[in-house]
């Protein structure tokens, strides 16, 4: 089952062990919270609730506890955080006892909900620790949404919200956001507190919606494709009062390059967007974002974009100039390679 689909469920029979495992923290924290209220509504309004981070704690800690029967309360919720033991990565310092997880999950107490969080791409499928959780508990994808599915995404978060969003404040939504659904949790709540229950206008929404580093990089991007480097050194300047660091933005833009040139080269070879994404190991929404792009600049010039992004990197962190003044000297190299070399 995928997260949307637990979070409007109306969950009465709850399970003893819930596993959450993708890599969205908006899916995760939302999904932890509709277990803890299906557990208040139909165990016990008070539950004894307990985190156990694995990174710093064995797991055989956080077993002893789920199987102690709770002092103060009739039901005890134990949550075991970031249990990278499920995946193929290398052996962390804690000597977990999965022995003793493996057991619990065989016979699980009835006083108790054991909530299995791994905030990863993959489980290790060959692990039989991983068959086992598997076999005995509620499995909940707390993957992305696809990139297709985003505006659907938006507008269902904006519902919560009593919100009524035209698709043009949605698509400027997918723009300066992108799919990171805590930063849209947040820009909702705005939206909501400024219109209440008016209808929301694009004007005022495009005055209100903030821009997000990993977006702007592509905005600024856009701006420069469009002949509007007043534009580009405006977003960069909004970028500036937000206190990002020039250095991480620097490199958030040549990747962005890289990518756009990675899709044009890969669409040269026949590769559909899905394809590219699982090639260059990318999210499908940059790839789609980059892929809009690709057809505004030569390969040339892209490379050489690249490798004035690598000068420019070197002169912010030997202190050869300013850095915001490196950097918008560098969105004015991207704009002079693009009216020499674009390829519209």
């Amino acid at each position: 089952m995928h997260a949307q689909q637990l979070i409007k469920q109306n969950i009465k029979n709850v399970s003893p062990i819930y596993l959450l495992f993708g890599e969205e923290p908006y899916f995760i924290q939302k999904v932890k919270e509709r277990i803890i209220e299906s557990v208040k509504n139909n165990k016990d309004p008070e539950p004894d609730t307990q985190t156990y981070d694995m990174e710093t704690i064995a797991v055989q800690e956080a077993i002893h506890d789920v199987e102690t029967f709770p002092f103060f309360s009739e039901h005890k919720i134990v949550i075991i955080n970031r249990a990278s033991f499920l995946t193929g990565q290398t052996k962390s310092d804690i000597e977990h006892d999965i022995k003793a997880l493996e057991e619990y999950i065989a016979q699980p107490t009835d006083f108790s909900t054991l909530i299995i969080v791994a905030p990863y791409e993959k489980l290790d499928q060959r692990k039989k620790i991983v068959k086992t959780i598997k076999e005995h508990s509620e499995l909940v994808d707390c993957s992305p949404p696809h990139v297709n599915d985003m505006q659907d995404m938006i507008k269902s978060m904006a519902k919560q919200h009593n919100l009524s969003l035209p698709n043009e404040v949605t698509e400027l939504m997918t723009e300066r956001i992108g799919d990171h659904l805590d930063a849209l949790q947040k820009e909702l709540t705005k939206l909501s507190l400024y219109f209440g229950e008016q209808e929301v206008t694009v004007n005022e929404a495009e005055q209100l919606i903030s821009t997000y580093a990993e977006t702007s990089s592509f905005s600024l991007i856009d701006a420069l494709v469009q002949n509007q480097l007043g534009q580009a050194l405006n977003i960069l300047k909004e970028l500036k009062k937000q206190n990002e660091e020039p250095i991480a933005l620097l490199a958030l833009v040549t990747s962005q390059v890289r990518l756009i040139l990675q899709c044009k080269l890969l669409k040269k070879k026949g590769y559909q967007q899905q394809q590219m994404a699982k090639q260059i190991k990318a999210h499908p929404y940059a790839v789609k974002m980059a892929s809009k792009r690709e057809r505004f600049f030569s390969e040339a010039a892209l490379k050489q974009i690249i490798i004035e992004g690598s000068n420019t990197d070197e002169k912010l962190k030997t202190g050869q100039m300013d850095k915001w003044l490196a950097l918008e000297m560098y969105l004015k190299v991207i704009s002079t390679q693009l009216n020499a070399a674009a390829t519209r």
